[in-house]
């Protein structure tokens, strides 16, 4: 047996010492980490009673909570509540764990000078109060629109918060901010300073009844889930609320809990179209090739004007229904020329809707919120690109600002002699009643604020008596009608009180006042409406009315809680999709069009009136072909922090999907034209054929703008009918 040299024999017994150091420093470092972590549990359970706490004063106080849905019956809503106090108490868990972990990550890897207390301390309260931010707005969402924050909302606020500050009421911001700093203090400081005065026996006593508690919650959570899927009850309609009311009603945890298995474990919905639906695809083809197919002397070289109302209802004016003047100098334009009396807006938001009139594009480009980029890859061709080429000066005059969601980088394509638009304009711009500033401020970064439809009409008509030669092109878009619905204190009210005893806000004033609201609103239009007339006035004095066409639209309606909500950029209803559509043409016979029409169609239909081929990016058709197809598919999207909604009109039926809910609202236009009614499950035949062109023209639209392989070679598809 050989012998060990004695530096062997000293060497190895201090190689094992080191190790079992080594050994004992991280299981005393455990040991420490696990007596912090017990040493934690009364903080936290004293955490959960505040939230519990908080949960149901939000709850009770909130209309559109699981408390007040008074077709649930009471056990249930009971039940739900255990399941919201269940998901609470799982989040907390996991926020203190991540919390922690955070902490003992920089303490072990980062720097000492780094991972000091008081940076550490700085970090984790930052990180706190941002959670609780997110937190606080999501319930602000709730009281005032019906929606939890999700993924999808963060990423339509995020790019521009500024903008969407803008129509928020000061106080709701200033109140959430101060609130949830007040609670980052509490939970943070004191919380623990004064639990850690408690003595043992009392801090065990908190955890036995929070465990307790929680214990209960979950077993109640679990009798709900089990009782609403027992059986046939699954499919009854109880069923259907409950798992509704879990999934949308109950808080910000368990609605982030929702669209966290949704995303996950739910398989998006694809289209299952075959042959039957023709796809057209058209090559791109230069300006040069287009106006090569032109003959020059067949123009009608009459100016255009397109006229965009911020949420203009169809129901205002008489020829659609009202039964009131509000808008006289409109009702006026629509007795000399075609009105077209089943017409859709693409959108229920501007930053979707506006451009189509001029783009013929519809709006859906990706599976999310959608923000139009400075540089494209995919081929866009305006009405004024094909214009301009042909001796047109053109023009867009908006009171708004066409920053919000890119619309700026959308329309500027180098055809245009004037964009004035809000963020460019000098003057003032019109904030909301009783404003400490911030719109004024905000209007400054030029992402947000709106100009007085005067100075904008004033603006347009200074530009038009500055032309040298005709013919001209001039988009214009009116903002006094976007809620809050402002108006000058020089305007006489016509409708409306001069005062309320109430805020409007965006999406959010009592129901009982809504009326009133409207009322409100439709004095707002009877402002544009003096505007417009100025307008008109103006071009006739000039001589220029006689060879000039004008067409008048809004670029989306507007709510007044008739579904369960208000303002607009929600769900895809008809008080919000429904629009005029009037086009006055020089020469033209006035009459009421009953075929389908959507904003796609106003670019060709004005190149035709114009003489003009169609140009193959156009994905409309044109409304003075004398061929109509009452069964024709009208497309329509809303994909924002309030809905997810795509929707299809053809052969009188409308139906809805809703990507958020997972489920189809189909409706009956004719029997039921305000949408009352779903006969979803009563037509499952329908809904399958609807469905599926639906989803086919969804999936083609986001395919084509994912693949810039396309971009180079043609135009957006199409769906023959």
């Amino acid at each position: 047996m050989p012998r060990r040299s004695k530096t062997e024999n000293t060497r190895q017994p201090t190689q094992v010492t080191h190790r079992q150091i080594r050994v004992n420093r991280f299981m005393y470092k455990l040991w420490t980490d696990l007596q912090g972590l017990r040493a934690s549990l009364p903080v936290l359970a004293a955490a959960w009673l505040v939230f519990v706490l908080l949960e149901l004063l939000l709850t009770a106080s909130i209309s559109g909570s699981v408390i007040h849905r008074d077709q649930i019956p009471l056990g249930a809503r009971l039940l739900l509540i255990c399941y919201s106090f269940t998901v609470l108490a799982f989040f907390l868990i996991t926020m203190r764990g991540s919390i922690g972990l955070m902490a003992w990550a920089s303490e072990r890897f980062l720097p000492a000078w780094v991972a000091s207390r008081w940076m550490t301390h700085g970090l984790t309260m930052f990180l706190l109060w941002l959670i609780l931010l997110l937190y606080g707005t999501s319930w602000a969402m709730f009281w005032q629109i019906g929606n939890f924050l999700d993924h999808r909302a963060f990423v339509f606020l995020a790019p521009h918060p500024v903008q969407v500050f803008h129509w928020v009421d000061t106080d709701v911001i200033v109140a959430l901010v101060l609130s949830t700093l007040v609670l980052t203090g509490v939970l943070k400081r004191w919380l623990p300073r004064w639990i850690e005065g408690w003595r043992p026996t009392a801090q065990r006593r908190l955890v036995l009844i929070c465990t307790w508690l929680v214990s209960a919650c979950i077993a109640g959570a679990f009798f709900g889930e089990t009782y609403r899927s027992w059986g046939t009850r699954r499919n009854a309609a109880s069923a259907t609320l409950y798992v509704e009311s879990r999934d949308h009603h109950l808080g910000p945890f368990a609605y982030v809990l929702t669209n966290i298995r949704r995303r996950f474990l739910s398989q998006p919905v694809r289209a299952r179209g075959g042959n039957e639906i023709q796809i057209v695809r058209r090559p791109i083809i230069s300006m040069k090739q287009y106006l090569d197919s032109i003959s020059p002397r067949n123009i009608n070289r009459w100016n255009v004007i397109i006229l965009i109302v911020e949420s203009l209802r169809a129901d205002q004016l008489r020829i659609y229904g009202s039964g009131r003047d509000v808008m006289p100098a409109v009702e006026a334009l629509t007795r000399e020329s075609r009105v077209f009396a089943h017409t859709y807006s693409t959108s229920s938001h501007s930053d979707y809707a506006s451009p189509v009139p001029l783009s013929s594009h519809y709006p859906l480009r990706s599976a999310t919120t959608y923000t139009y980029p400075e540089k494209f890859t995919y081929p866009r061709v305006m009405i004024y690109d094909v214009l301009k080429p042909l001796g047109y000066q053109t023009a867009i005059f908006s009171s708004s600002n066409e920053y919000w969601g890119g619309m700026f980088n959308y329309l500027q394509t180098g055809n245009l002699d004037r964009f004035f638009h809000a963020a460019t304009f000098k003057g003032p711009t019109y904030v909301s009643p009783g404003d400490t500033g911030l719109a004024d401020w905000v209007r400054k970064t030029k992402h947000a604020g709106s100009v007085d439809d005067r100075f904008t009409v004033s603006e347009a008509i200074q530009w038009i008596d500055a032309l040298n030669t005709e013919p001209f092109f001039l988009s214009m878009n009116f903002q006094n009608s976007h809620l809050p619905y402002v108006v000058p204190r020089d305007f006489q009210r016509r409708f409306s009180p001069d005062k309320l005893d109430f805020t409007i806000r965006f999406g959010h004033f009592p129901q009982n006042k809504a009326h009133i609201v409207k009322d409100v609103y439709a004095d707002s239009l009877a402002y544009v409406d003096s505007q417009i007339a100025r307008l008109f006035e103006h071009l006739k004095r000039r001589g220029i009315w006689d060879r000039t066409v004008v067409v008048l639209t809004g670029d989306h309606g507007q709510a007044f809680y008739e579904h369960g909500f208000a303002a607009h950029a929600s769900a895809i209803m008809n008080e919000v999709m429904k629009v005029p559509l009037v086009i006055r043409v020089p020469g033209l016979q006035p009459r009421v069009e009953s075929r389908p029409a959507q904003h796609i169609d106003i670019a060709p239909s004005v190149l035709d009136l114009l003489r003009l081929p169609p140009h193959p990016s156009f994905q409309g058709i044109s409304l003075f072909d004398p061929q109509s197809n009452p069964n024709r598919s009208l497309y329509m999207v809303a994909q924002n922090a309030l809905a997810y909604h795509y929707g299809i009109v053809r052969s009188g039926v409308k139906l809805i999907y809703d990507e958020g809910q997972q489920q189809y609202w189909l409706f009956d236009l004719t029997s039921d034209p305000t949408e009352n009614n779903s006969i979803a499950r009563s037509k499952p035949d329908v809904v399958k054929e609807l469905a599926k062109r639906l989803h086919t023209w969804r999936e083609v639209q986001i395919d084509y703008y994912t693949d810039e392989a396309l971009h180079r070679r043609e135009y957006p598809p199409i769906l023959l009918d």
